[in-house]
Formats: structure tokens, sequence, C-alpha cells
């Protein structure tokens, strides 16, 4: 994943793991290398860095060892220019006990970190309420909604989700602004000779018919095929660059820089999340997070990329996300952590 496609909550959990790993035991000269070229890579990173630093100076100092000095002599040799960035200053605490003893020290600290960096540098644990609020639909956390729109068309969101409509004499268009949708589109025939558009910023799905359903993250989105044809496109700015046509069960994936291969799909599944189920074969637990995400407030954060690959199966009930994240721990070996009742840890 390159820079641009990096959200701010792994860039906020690279540096904290950074800093985690500093205090609990030193880098040796091949991590200080690759600390200093990620570092060097944006001031993204160099603030990231520094606020993961000034969290864990909020923690109890007993917890560290004298490598603290070497996370502070870091961030002020990378950039002694940039005067936004905040100094490291340690705390001491007294008699204080390490956090959640028994699930390794940097660890902890490193979950500590993520917590602090998001309540204290504006970086909310519930999203972009903007972003949902003003949106001309939306749904909360586990929350479905259908709606009829002034076409006839219906249209499902999926929880935690949020869409623009732009009806014009020329076209019906949609904007997924984030989420789960499923749409149920008046033919072109009935509606004016109208297109149906849904665009996800990056690409556009065009009904040649009826259903279809549309998964949005902040990477990528999916376009699954229950009836008749979609046809996707690629978008660079206003501009189509790439296009395929879906037949009924199939889906594709797509994201600002690729249109993938098209791959089968199993309308009971596709549509399994409006029975409140969410079925996964072999899929990467970061995918699988994202979509436990929508059913909860807060965060469920990865410790690292070897935890993120981590490959899932099964049907889980999403009454109790809690209760399928217990379940995947279990079966991938894997911790799993409630720091608060907004903020989850795999590692």
């Amino acid at each position: 994943m390159n820079q641009t496609q990096q959200t701010q909550e792994s860039i906020d959990l690279c540096a904290a793991n950074w800093v985690a790993r500093m205090i609990d035991g030193g880098l040796n000269d091949a991590e200080h290398k690759a600390l200093d070229a990620w570092l060097a890579q944006s001031h993204s990173h160099q603030q990231a860095f520094a606020d993961a630093n000034h969290a864990l100076a909020m923690m109890d100092a007993s917890l560290f060892s004298d490598d603290v000095n070497a996370a502070q002599r870091s961030i002020h040799e990378t950039d002694k220019q940039n005067t936004q960035i905040r100094p490291f200053t340690v705390i001491t605490g007294k008699g204080k006990k390490p956090p959640r003893p028994g699930i390794g020290k940097w660890a902890a600290i490193a979950m500590a970190a993520c917590l602090l960096i998001a309540l204290f540098s504006g970086r909310v644990l519930m999203g972009d309420p903007a972003l949902v609020w003003g949106a001309d639909y939306h749904t909360a956390p586990g929350e479905i909604r259908t709606i009829t729109l002034d076409d006839g068309s219906k249209i499902t969101l999926g929880p935690d989700s949020a869409i623009d409509v732009k009806f014009s004499e020329q076209e019906r268009r949609i904007e997924i602004l984030t989420g789960l949708v499923d749409f149920q589109a008046v033919p072109m025939e009935n509606a004016g000779d109208r297109p149906f558009v849904v665009s996800t910023g990056d690409g556009i799905a065009r009904a040649l018919g009826t259903r279809f359903v549309i998964d949005k993250f902040d990477d990528y989105a999916s376009v699954s095929v229950l009836q008749h044809n979609v046809k996707v496109s690629l978008t660079n700015g206003a501009r189509p660059t790439k296009s395929l046509v879906l037949s009924p069960n199939e889906a594709v994936r797509y994201s600002r820089y690729s249109l993938e291969d098209i791959y089968p799909v199993n309308s009971d599944r596709v549509l399994s999340w409006q029975k409140g189920k969410l079925i996964f074969d072999r899929v990467a637990l970061r995918e699988v997070v994202a979509e436990f995400s929508r059913y909860q407030h807060g965060k469920i954060l990865i410790a690292n990329e070897a935890v993120a690959r981590k490959l899932v199966s099964g049907v889980f009930d999403m009454s109790d996300p809690q209760i399928g994240l217990d379940l995947i721990a279990t079966e991938l070996s894997i911790r799993k952590v409630s720091i608060t009742p907004l903020l989850t840890f795999l590692y």
C-alpha cells in the first residue's frame, strides 16, 4: 500500500509501534535506518511519530527503558526546521502498574498510544461525523435502512453508510460516500431514458439492468451484480479510463489505480448482511475487520501486517460483533484486547 492509499489510522498505528519498540528494547542499526526512511517519507509520518511520543509521555514512565531518550533524539533530528512537531517530554509517574499485564509490554504501550493519539490529536475514534451527517441519507453503526427514490428505485443502506443523491434531467446519479449499498434500479426506459449511475470517487457503475451491490472502503470498492448487467469504469477526474461489463453473479474490485479481474459471487452471501450475518471464505483479517467495524462505534485496530493477512472463514452473527471477534481471535491464535468500549486491538 503506497502513501496515497495509506489511511491516517494505519500511519498512527505504525508510529505507535515504532515508538513502543524503541522504548521496550531499542532498535538495531537496520531498524534505525528503516525508521529514518519512514519518517523521511512525509510530514504526516513525522507528525504521527511526534503524536505517539507525546501520547506515551502521558503514560507511566516506569514502563520505559533508557531508549526513550533515543525516541526523543530521533524526532528532533528528523526535521529540526519543522516547528509544528511537538517535542517529546517524559512525565514520570510513581507507584503505578503497567497497563494490561501479561499482554506484552510493547504491545500494551502501542495500544495505549493509539488511543491517546486519537484523543489528543483530534482524530476521533468514530470516523468523520461531518461526512456522514452531511449526506442526503446515512445509517448508524449496525443500522440497515431502505429508501425509495423519486424515480421508484429502491436503495438499501448497510450499517454505517452514507450516500448523496444527485438526480437531474440527464441522469440519476448516486454518490457513495462510505459504506455498503444494495441498489434496485428502475430501468432507463421507465425513468425518462436517464441512466442510473453510482460513483464512489475512484470509479462509476452504470446500471444496464436492475440489481447490484456496491461496497466502498477507504482504499477500494467492489461491485457485485445480482440481476442483469452493470458497466464498471475507472475514472480519471471526470473521464472514464477503463471499463468492463459484469453479468449476474459476477463481481469486480477496483481502486484509484486498478480494475481487477472479474470473480464469481453467490447472491445469498452478497446479501447476508441484510439478515444480520456476515459470511467469509478465506478473507484477509484486515477486510473482515473493516466489515465488523460497521457494526459498532469506535475502532478495531490490527497490530501488524502479518496479523492483518491471516485468513478468516465462517458465518458470524452481527448482533454482537465482539463475540465474533473473540471467535476469530481463538481460531487464528491471536489476542484481542478492548482497551475502552471505543477501541479494540488485535495482535
